[in-house]
């Protein structure tokens, strides 16, 4: 495999990722984005009789910066060190949960972006505030035990225009942005800043003073004793201060806690023992998971990028504001990635799902109109694609994605989101939340009386499209597939959705006293349906159940994970039921998983779909679990292991990537991507006071 691909080190909720792995591309702080800037990001150290060894992460070739300032650079009367360039198949990386490592040599540098449970605001300011405080740390190791003279270490970031002494009178030693980012470490006896046009020359050379203001890269040199190891730890953070959205104004949470960057840098210094543990135990759980090695890049790799797009918000009045980006496309909210991420969210902090579930209660549902034979029907409850763009919240009951008179993307996806918004709810609130549940027993029947109102045929499954759409017709969440999987109306994909979505309202309006007959009424009609367009012939269930499409697609068995969640074990039993249903799905899914099917024969990787290259990596990792919880299935090391190459040389350049194609894994769409931590349902969850319970037989095969 390769150690050539980026990746974001991000701090929670600050949408504000530091950005380094791909060689010769620099990298270094988006703020309020997830792309790379671009900037170089100086790693560098000399031993005695040696080349000054520069890291890869460079983002143009070494050069002499600032003689273009100078007429006659012969006559500055210093030679500048001799450097090497280091190739990157000389590193070694690992990826690890909360970590990133690279060693060279006598060199070990460490990025560490910890995470964990998260306590709901209010609850515990201290262990919130260590949180949210907008910071990853840096750790660079040079042993120099060997040698009789002393070493250099250098760490510095282009794009800096000050020195943090300046503002901490020495507290903080470093280079900041402005006030919007920087790098600090604690003062010490071998500690100095460096910031010049040519940081390398300043770290290494022989000119003195070492900082010079006008210079555009600056950072921290260590200077490394005769017979030691030097330890250099650093904390790398960001501030974005004031109201940083638009159409609702909220600024981060963070600025509540802290005034400015020089705090942020200081506390992330004075916590760095806290920090380091806690990421040492994230990487520790991967490590014992016994998930395989490929399956433990794949989560981390993940992670990593779930991390870079989460933001937490404070509105007007105080009240907290939870948004996770999408991605490249910076979408807000995005509900068919929220319903996607609600598996890590109920594992390290559940009430963000909650505060998800609220803002489009509270701002984004509507009331709609469906589309009748003969004119307008009445609709029902729904809710939109998303709630805004690029820290721009839209309107009222409007997305930024979905546009009327479209037969394709960005057409309306109305009734996706309604079943997305009801199993995220069911899932949560019977989780997490049952009180939050109670609350909402008014919506779920609202949810319910919705979805019946789009099965104009009583066959439970979807029919007819929101008024929306004009002259178009809705679409799902795979908007970039072909037929297969991209429109709505019968498809099976969706309808297997519908059925989940009509079983957990049952079990939930059951449980608050609401009746859930209606619901279960129409799961059975559903059910009936789909496992009535099973074709022998083929083997599996048709993509379209009234025609159109005869791909075999492996989605078809994605939505048995909520009912799974919520214990319903008997509803994905083949002896329950339902259990004709999920008889023929296990068939479908046997089907799929044959070469020349949804196996793709150059790369052995997994297609959605039998008609499309197109394939989504986060989906996958769902459909994964389902295959292995439910059918049984063995993890297929061969399929993990392109996947791997699909993420680490397919979409090097792109960090996380949920659409690749599946010959070669070259990303197709959906970079920088949070939706992959579905890959968080293949590990156990830790039994903890604030975790929801889920079922202790999760993780185990349910019997047929």
């Amino acid at each position: 495999m390769s150690n050539a691909y980026l990746s974001h080190h991000a701090p929670w909720g600050a949408y504000a990722p530091f950005i380094l792995g791909e060689f010769g591309k620099g990298g270094g702080f988006a703020l309020s984005d997830v792309h790379s800037p671009g900037r170089s990001v100086y790693v560098a150290y000399r031993r005695s009789g040696e080349d000054v060894q520069v890291l890869p992460f460079l983002s143009a070739p070494l050069g002499l910066g600032e003689f273009a300032y100078q007429a006659d650079a012969d006559g500055l009367g210093h030679t500048p060190p001799p450097t090497r360039s280091v190739p990157g198949e000389e590193l070694e990386r690992h990826l690890g949960w909360a970590s990133d490592e690279w060693r060279h040599g006598p060199l070990r540098f460490r990025l560490l972006s910890p995470f964990g449970e998260v306590p709901t605001p209010g609850t515990d300011d201290a262990a919130l505030k260590r949180a949210v405080c907008p910071v990853v740390l840096a750790e660079l190791e040079l042993d120099n035990r060997d040698s009789a003279n002393r070493a250099e270490l250098l760490f510095a970031l282009e794009g800096v225009n000050r020195p943090l002494s300046d503002t901490t009178a020495g507290a903080l030693l470093g280079a900041a942005a402005g006030r919007r980012w920087g790098v600090a470490a604690l003062p010490g006896p071998d500690v100095e800043e460096v910031q010049d046009f040519d940081v390398i020359g300043a770290a290494f050379g022989e000119r003195r003073p070492r900082v010079r203001r006008l210079g555009n890269a600056g950072g921290v040199r260590l200077t490394v004793p005769p017979g030691q190891v030097g330890r250099l730890v650093l904390a790398l953070g960001s501030y974005q201060g004031g109201t940083v959205t638009a159409g609702l104004n909220a600024q981060f949470f963070y600025t509540e806690m802290f005034a400015d960057l020089e705090e942020v840098l200081a506390f992330g210094l004075e916590h760095a023992g806290h920090y380091r543990q806690l990421a040492a135990d994230r990487d520790a759980e991967l490590r014992g998971s016994g998930l395989s090695c490929e399956r433990q890049f794949l989560l981390a790799h993940a992670a990593h990028g779930y991390l870079a797009n989460t933001e937490l918000l404070v509105r007007e009045g105080g009240r907290p504001l939870w948004v996770v980006n999408e991605g490249e496309y910076r979408m807000m909210n995005t509900l068919d990635l929220t319903i996607d991420q609600l598996f890590w969210e109920l594992r390290y902090h559940p009430w963000t799902s909650g505060n998800v579930l609220d803002l489009f209660l509270e701002r984004y549902a509507f009331t709609d109109a469906v589309q009748g034979s003969g004119g307008p029907l009445p609709g029902g409850l729904s809710f939109p694609h998303d709630v805004g763009v690029s820290n721009v919240f839209s309107p009222p009951g409007l997305s930024s994605y979905e546009t009327e008179d479209l037969h394709g993307c960005f057409s309306h996806m109305t009734f996706e989101q309604l079943t997305n918004w009801a199993l995220s709810a069911a899932v949560y609130g019977r989780l997490a939340d049952p009180a939050w549940l109670t609350r909402r027993g008014e919506v779920l029947e609202a949810c319910l009386a919705s979805l019946l109102a789009r099965d104009t045929d009583g066959d439970g499954v979807m029919d007819v499209d929101s008024a929306r759409c004009g002259t178009g017709t809705e679409i799902t969440t795979y908007d970039s597939l072909d037929a297969s999987l991209g429109p709505a109306r019968g498809n099976l994909y969706l309808a297997v959705k519908t059925w989940a979505a009509l079983v957990c309202l049952e079990q939930a309006l059951t449980a608050l006293g609401r009746g859930g007959e209606r619901a279960r009424q129409q799961a059975q009609r559903a059910a009936a349906r789909i496992a009535g367009a099973f074709d022998p012939a083929l083997g599996y269930i048709p993509a379209l159940l009234s025609g159109g499409s005869d791909a075999c697609i492996i989605p078809a068995v994605e939505a048995l994970v909520y009912p799974l969640l919520l214990g319903l074990r008997e509803a994905v039993s083949e002896t329950g039921p339902y259990g004709p249903l999920v008889a023929r799905l296990r068939q479908h899914l046997q089907t799929a998983l044959q070469p020349g099917r949804c196996l793709d024969p150059v790369s052995g990787g997994w297609k959605l779909s039998s008609t499309s290259p197109n394939t989504w990596m986060s989906k996958i990792f769902l459909c994964q679990f389902v295959a292995e919880t439910v059918f049984g299935l063995a993890p297929d090391p061969h399929c993990d292991a392109a996947h791997v190459r699909w993420q680490q040389l397919g979409s090097a350049a792109h960090g996380p990537t949920d659409q690749v194609r599946s010959t070669d894994g070259h990303a197709l769409g959906s970079r920088l991507y949070p939706r992959l931590v579905t890959a968080v349902l293949w590990l156990p969850l830790p039994e903890g006071p604030s975790l929801p319970r889920w079922e202790a037989a999760l993780h185990s095969p349910v019997s047929s």
